[in-house]
């Protein structure tokens, strides 16, 4: 193969339709076909450091390079079964690996035989400025204000109101198989409360099982996504919060603070009165919102559907309403985790709040005081990719929600 023929295959896939015009994945895919050629496989750290300007990267909490790298994939095996379906020479990525591959008629050839001066110089010049562009924008990101007081935030801002977040944490229960002396934590997700729990063991015979609430819950993986992305606010704007977990949660300071409320809508306990005043309905056995139409009497249910643990759509719901005491309550949920995270998301991220705050003015003319949005989220692996809104509604009457308890 002639100099330039390899810097030809990958420029041709990315001006196709099937890759997409991205210069993420563009510049993905050169830097793991550079590092290939140097025989230097990066790790996840390198790349979130080299292609997403993110120089502090903790892979344990966040799937951002093997979600980039799992899509890539998928636009490789897209221009293969399109355009490049007579190609002599097949990129590829194993699972598993991010060093890229090159098959000649079913014939791996090594990358280190395919080195190419021209190819390589041309490359890390592609490279070096796809790397010093994202580093200059994360910059000066970072010298725009995450929030303003006159915005989406407004409330929590000059409010004098301590503010409280509550997540959503899983209940769990006790067994106690005096039988067999075998003592195990069950979570079951039609059980998500102390109510849920007790009408459960009334109906429940088991003959030397005993059944009891533990003093701890279990709090998912996404918790510590969603405390460092509220954090880094408030942080930014001087500003103090306590945190509860919600089966830790005591109604009584329902009075005193304004709250931030975040996690699966089945795990947000008192907080869920909302929705009996609200245009939805969720069932919990089902995983589903409902959606009534006042307008016409209409119903459109809203379930998340594929698997969680890869690609999947999820429903993520945002509301503001007013706390029992004047105050303010931000309600983010999802039916599943991806959902709460891309709701708590696009209330923390400079871009995705301006979105927002741009869509609402255009809709309504104004910010609203009172509001809810329903987002339909694309994830893999339970990390949100994408979202767009498919409800969004002002809230003109603030029927108080307090009123019809829980």
């Amino acid at each position: 193969m002639k100099d330039g023929e390899y810097e030809a295959i990958v420029e041709k896939i990315i001006k196709t339709k099937s890759f997409g015009r991205s210069n993420t994945y563009a510049n993905l895919l050169r830097y793991l076909v550079v590092s290939s050629l140097n025989n230097d496989v990066p790790k996840e750290t390198t790349i979130a450091a080299d292609i997403f300007g993110k120089s502090s990267f903790d892979p344990s909490q966040s799937t951002l390079v093997r979600v980039y790298v799992y899509n890539l994939r998928k636009k490789l095996k897209a221009y293969y079964q399109n355009e490049g379906a007579a190609d002599e020479q097949i990129l590829r990525i194993p699972k598993g690996s991010y060093r890229i591959e090159i098959v000649e008629k079913n014939k791996t050839v090594p990358f280190a035989k395919l080195y190419s001066k021209r190819w390589l110089v041309l490359l890390l010049v592609l490279l070096l400025a796809s790397v010093f562009t994202n580093l200059y924008l994360a910059r000066q990101e970072n010298h725009i204000g995450l929030v303003t007081d006159q915005g989406l935030w407004r409330d929590l801002l000059q409010s004098k109101n301590p503010t409280m977040v509550v997540l959503g944490d899983l209940f769990i229960y006790s067994e106690l198989d005096s039988t067999f002396h075998l003592d195990r934590n069950v979570r079951d997700p039609l059980i998500n409360s102390k109510a849920d729990f007790e009408k459960f063991k009334s109906n429940t015979i088991r003959p030397g099982v005993d059944i009891n609430i533990p003093t701890y819950s279990l709090l998912i993986q996404s918790t510590s996504i969603w405390i460092k992305n509220l954090t880094e606010i408030f942080f930014s704007e001087n500003k103090d919060y306590t945190i509860r977990s919600m089966s830790r949660f005591n109604p009584k300071e329902l009075q005193d603070h304004d709250f931030i409320v975040v996690g699966m809508i089945k795990t947000l306990g008192i907080f869920k009165a909302y929705f009996k005043n609200s245009d939805f309905d969720f069932i919990p056995e089902k995983d589903e919102l409902i959606y009534k139409n006042p307008e016409n009497a209409s119903q459109i249910a809203y379930k998340p559907s594929g698997d969680p643990d890869s690609y999947h759509t999820d429903y993520g719901f945002m509301a503001k309403f007013p706390g029992p005491n004047n105050n303010t309550v931000y309600l983010l949920g999802g039916i599943w985790d991806t959902g709460a995270t891309q709701s708590l998301k696009n209330f923390t991220s400079h871009q995705l709040l301006e979105q927002l705050t741009e869509t609402m003015q255009d809709k309504f003319g104004e910010l609203p005081q009172y509001y809810e949005v329903l987002f339909e989220v694309n994830g893999v692996d339970r990390m949100e990719l994408s979202s767009k809104i498919v409800h969004l509604k002002k809230i003109e009457n603030t029927r108080d929600v307090w009123e019809v308890g829980n």
